[in-house]
């Protein structure tokens, strides 16, 4: 599936949420429409998956999105679904913290 914008490095610890449970895991990369997850939790793609992301204040924001794509042992492409206003603006933000 062909990426639409460009990923950015950005590691953080995350919970992931999906059908075989709650996970830690490692975001590795991520953009505006999407973020690779490292983890050994089997998916499947087009699975529904959720995620939180502590932000620095201690609050914890959360997402929702679908495997785009997986490999397995390894982790898996994740495109967002339906982002909000605040999390677009989460995502923005962790971009530019990165690349400037």
């Amino acid at each position: 599936m062909p990426r639409t914008q460009e990923r950015t490095t950005y590691f953080t610890e995350i919970v992931l949420e999906s059908a075989s449970g709650r996970h830690p895991a490692r975001i590795s990369d991520i953009s505006a429409g999407g973020c690779y997850i490292d983890t050994i939790v089997e998916v499947k793609v087009g699975e529904e998956i959720a995620f939180e992301i502590q932000r620095p204040n201690g609050e914890s924001l959360k997402f929702r999105g679908t495997v785009a794509y997986h490999f397995a042992g390894m982790g898996f492409g994740l495109k967002y679904s339906d982002l909000t206003e605040e999390q677009s603006h989460f995502f923005e933000q962790a971009t530019l913290a990165n690349t400037g």
